[in-house]
């Protein structure tokens, strides 16, 4: 009759027999196999491994790091876990196959000693495989957009800019059918931002620049934004903000994140609709209610009017439209500037509320007011500009309203060509679309600042590559600003001109 120690060996025996986990008992120093059930021995191509030490019995493994992993825990006693960890081993085929495996690597200790450990292994191929084809994927989708955002942008360019100059030129007819091309070609670039955007953001990539700032100047800046949405639909528009509010944010962000509530607000309420913008101190935080009377939420929705891509379902009109991103973007925003924000709706047809919370300034840095400065028409002398573009039709109207604005500008279209026309033509400041044939952007700034008297050359990348990545790319090689197309040319010219009169000054006062 058995003993009870061999009745309890027997049992375990069983249990890792059948476990579906690889399970090892090794000993000594130099790891001898004393044990391996099935599935471990499935996981190694079902070769012997009893009675060897684990470099003999596993020679491929050598230089993969695990047996360095077996005689620490060894030596140190304390237990190892590894998680999808990548393990090329011979199972007896042509090739090495590719494994990935999460493990357990845990001590044999006897009389306070170690004398082995035990090797609890569980095959991950598949998953880790499916994650690694998900982040490909995932990456390709990016550069997809990032390509999407560039290719998009250049034809939205000079059809824009070309507006710009009719505005400059004085041009009067059409105006209502120009608003209209406007309003639109803007509405497709908001898209195109939110597509970037919403890739951007919800992998945490957005770099803020917090200060601090007033809430109702915020709002009031995206109310501006918003209100051609606001206005179109004949929306009354009511206010009420508590004085003396202040948030550490960035201006940029938040306004981007109210905008979006009311614009979503003004999408999905009906015709001549109330929307109400109250703010209102809550302990040390700050509450900011956006109500509409509009459609309402249905109660399966609520839960899920943050996600992703995700939209109520529409008839074939989608009267509404838009891509189900800008109530996403609106939350990963607000929780990186550490609020949050709520839904709250009785129902279908009975409005909404959105809410957003956020923590009370605690910043000492001063205010900083959001609103920009006019940029006013000068078409005093300007500055010498060569403007480099390969896309003829964007290159031909931004010069044309560069000279409006009392430029001298010079058109290439390629590195080369404007490398020979700087030759005589002395530029005090480049425009450099990215993407050129030849030789690209960052190549053609390098090679014009080393030409002779060139050093101080203002530089501007006039690109439709938009993305942080683009930016702090053209920062760190050198350029002074960073325009995505399309342009706001009275802002391009604002720039030029500080940035002329700031070298000259520089200029004059070493001379």
């Amino acid at each position: 009759m058995r003993s009870l120690e061999e009745a309890h060996a027997a049992r375990l025996t069983s249990i890792f027999e059948h476990t579906p986990v690889g399970v090892a008992i090794l000993r000594g120093p130099t790891h001898v196999f004393e044990y391996a059930n099935r599935e471990y021995l499935g996981m190694v191509g079902h070769r012997p491994l009893i009675g060897k030490p684990a470099r003999e019995a596993l020679p491929e493994l050598e230089g993969q790091g695990l047996f360095e992993l077996l005689d620490e825990v060894y030596r140190s006693g304390v237990p190892h876990s590894g998680r999808s960890a990548q393990v090329m081993i011979d199972r007896g085929g042509a090739q090495r196959d590719e494994t990935f495996f999460d493990f357990v690597y845990q001590p044999l200790t006897e009389d306070g000693g170690v004398i082995g450990l035990t090797a609890v292994c569980f095959e991950v191929t598949e998953l880790a495989k499916a994650r690694r084809a998900a982040e490909l994927a995932n990456r390709a989708k990016d550069e997809f957009l990032a390509m999407l955002g560039h290719e998009l942008r250049n034809p939205l360019a000079p059809i824009l800019t070309a507006l710009q100059l009719m505005n400059l030129r004085g041009v009067t007819g059409a105006e209502r059918e120009r608003q209209i091309i406007e309003r639109q070609v803007k509405h497709v670039v908001r898209l195109v931002d939110d597509l970037l955007d919403v890739s951007r953001i919800t992998r945490g990539m957005v770099q803020l620049r917090n200060e601090r700032l007033r809430l109702a100047d915020v709002i009031t800046k995206a109310i501006e934004i918003a209100s051609p949405s606001i206005e179109d639909r004949r929306h009354t528009l009511q206010v009420d903000f508590h004085g003396g509010l202040e948030v550490d944010g960035d201006a940029a962000r938040l306004g981007q994140v109210f905008a979006n509530l009311l614009n979503n607000a003004a999408k999905y309420t009906d015709q001549a609709g109330i929307i109400r913008v109250r703010t209102e101190r809550v302990g040390d935080a700050v509450e900011v209610h956006v109500t509409d009377t509009g459609r309402g939420i249905a109660p399966e929705m609520l839960p899920r009017v943050f996600d992703l891509f995700m939209q109520e379902r529409q008839d074939l009109g989608r009267v509404q439209g838009g891509l189900g991103i800008g109530l996403a973007i609106v939350r990963s925003l607000v929780e990186a500037h550490g609020g949050s924000v709520r839904a709250q709706s009785m129902g279908r047809g009975k409005g909404a509320t959105f809410t957003v919370t956020l923590p009370l300034a605690i910043s000492a840095a001063p205010i900083r007011s959001v609103e920009p400065p006019a940029a006013a028409f000068a078409p005093a002398p300007g500055s010498r500009i060569l403007l480099v573009d390969d896309n003829h039709d964007a290159a031909t109207v931004l010069a044309d309203s560069l000279r409006e604005l009392g430029h001298d500008v010079l058109v290439a279209h390629d590195g080369p060509t404007a490398l020979v026309a700087v030759a005589e033509y002395r530029p005090q400041v480049a425009l450099l679309d990215l993407g050129l044939p030849v030789m690209d952007g960052f190549e053609l700034a390098d090679r014009l600042r080393g030409e002779s008297g060139l050093s101080d050359l203002t530089l501007i990348a006039v690109t439709g590559y938009a993305q942080e990545v683009d930016r702090r790319r053209t920062a760190a090689s050198g350029f002074d600003l960073h325009l995505a197309k399309p342009i706001d040319v009275h802002q391009l010219d604002t720039f030029i001109r500080a940035s002329t009169e700031n070298s000259t000054s520089t200029q004059e006062g070493t001379v």
